[in-house]
C-alpha cells in the first residue's frame, strides 16, 4: 500500500500513452490493415521470438553456472516475463530470482545480482545498436534527439553500474566492507540478518571474474537483441508492405529505452506510442499502418509471452520448483511481516 502511488503513476502514465497512441486514428483504416495484414510473417517472428528468449537463457546461465540447466533457465525465464505481464511494478525479474532459487541450486541473493548483471548488458547493447544505426538514418533522424539523449544518459549509468558490478566481482571484500557501512547507518532493521542476506548477492558476481564469460555474455547480448531485431522486422512486414529498412532496430531500441518509464503491467500503451512514433516520425510511415504495427506487435509479443509463461509455470508446479498456492500465500504473509523486506 505504501506504494500505491507508483501503481497510480503507471496507471496514469499508460493511459496517457495509449492517448497519444491512437490519437487521430482512423478507424476503418486500421481494421482494413488489419484483415490484409500479411499474417504469414507471424511464424518466422514466433521463432525469432523464441530464438530470443533461448539466448537470453543462455546467458543467464552463465551468469548462474553450469549446475542449472538450460532449459529450466528458459522456463524460468517465461516465468518472468508472465509475471511482468500480469502484475504492476515488473516483478518479472525479482520472481524469476525467487523461482529459479526454490530449486535449491542457487540463493534468491545470487539470482538477483545475475539479473542485474542482465538488465545492464541489455541496456548497454541497446544504446550501442542505436549508436551504430544512427549515422545511417539521414534525414530519419530528425525529431529523435530525444531517443539520441536519453540513450546517451542510459549508456553512461549502465557504464558507470557495470564498472561497479565489475569492481565488486574482483574485489568482494571491499564490497562486503561498503555494504556493512551502509547497513550499519540504516535505523531500524535487523542488520546482521541484512547483512548475511546482502551478502548472498556476491555469488552471482563470479562470472565477472572470468575474461571467457564476459566475452560469452556480450556474444549472447549480441544474439539476443539480434534476434529480437528479426523478430520486430518480421512483425512491421505483417503489417506494412515496405517498411523502412532500418524500422525494426531502430524500434527494438526505442522500445527498450521507453520501458524505463513507469507503466501498467505488460507495459500496456507505452508500447504502442513508443511503437507508433517511431514508425512515423523518423520514417514518415502513414499514421493507420503504424498504429495497426503497434498494436500488433504488442499483442504478438504479448499473448507468446505468456503462453510460454504458463508452460513455464505448469512445468515449475510440476516438478515441485514451485509449491501450491498456500506455499505463496504463506510466503506472502512472512514477507509482509519481516522488516528487513522492506528496508
Amino acid at each position: 500500500m505504501k506504494d500505491g502511488w507508483r501503481l497510480w503513476a503507471g496507471l496514469v502514465i499508460s493511459v496517457v500513452a495509449l492517448l497519444l497512441a491512437v490519437r487521430g486514428i482512423n478507424l476503418p483504416q486500421v481494421v482494413a490493415t488489419f484483415a490484409h495484414a500479411e499474417y504469414f510473417y507471424l511464424l518466422p517472428a514466433s521463432l525469432s521470438l523464441v530464438a530470443y528468449m533461448a539466448a537470453r537463457s543462455a546467458r543467464w546461465r552463465i551468469l548462474l553456472g553450469s549446475q542449472v540447466s538450460l532449459s529450466r533457465c528458459f522456463w524460468v525465464t517465461n516465468v518472468g516475463y508472465l509475471v511482468s505481464n500480469v502484475f504492476p511494478f515488473r516483478l518479472g525479474d525479482p520472481a524469476r530470482a525467487l523461482v529459479m532459487a526454490r530449486s535449491g541450486t542457487t540463493s534468491v541473493g545470487a539470482a538477483l545480482s545475475t539479473v542485474v548483471v542482465e538488465r545492464v548488458l541489455d541496456m548497454l547493447t541497446v544504446v550501442a545498436l542505436l549508436a551504430g544505426i544512427t549515422p545511417f538514418l539521414g534525414k530519419a533522424r530528425a525529431g529523435l534527439d530525444w531517443a539520441i539523449a536519453a540513450a546517451l544518459l542510459t549508456g553512461g549509468t549502465a557504464l558507470a553500474v557495470l564498472a561497479g558490478l565489475f569492481f565488486i566481482a574482483w574485489r568482494p571484500d571491499r564490497g562486503r566492507q561498503a555494504v556493512r557501512w551502509g547497513v550499519y547507518r540504516l535505523p531500524g532493521v535487523n542488520r546482521e540478518r541484512l547483512i548475511r542476506s546482502l551478502d548472498t548477492l556476491f555469488d552471482g558476481l563470479a562470472s565477472l571474474r572470468s575474461a571467457d564469460r564476459v566475452m560469452a555474455l556480450l556474444f549472447w547480448s549480441a544474439i539476443t537483441w539480434g534476434c529480437a531485431v528479426i523478430s520486430y522486422r518480421a512483425l512491421i512486414r505483417a503489417f506494412i508492405q515496405h517498411p523502412p529498412t532500418l524500422a525494426a532496430p531502430l524500434l527494438v531500441c526505442m522500445v527498450g529505452l521507453g520501458m524505463a518509464l513507469p507503466s501498467s503491467p505488460g507495459a500496456i500503451g507505452v508500447f504502442q506510442a513508443v511503437a507508433r512514433y517511431g514508425l512515423t516520425v523518423p520514417f514518415g510511415v502513414p499514421t493507420a499502418p503504424a498504429i495497426t504495427a503497434a498494436f500488433g506487435l504488442h499483442a504478438f509479443q504479448y499473448f507468446l509471452s505468456c503462453a510460454l509463461g504458463l508452460a513455464g509455470l505448469w512445468l515449475e508446479l510440476r516438478t515441485g520448483h514451485v509449491a501450491p498456492l498456500t506455499w505463496l500465500r504463506e510466503n506472502l504473509r512472512q514477507l509482509a511481516q519481516n522488516p528487513d523486506i522492506e528496508s
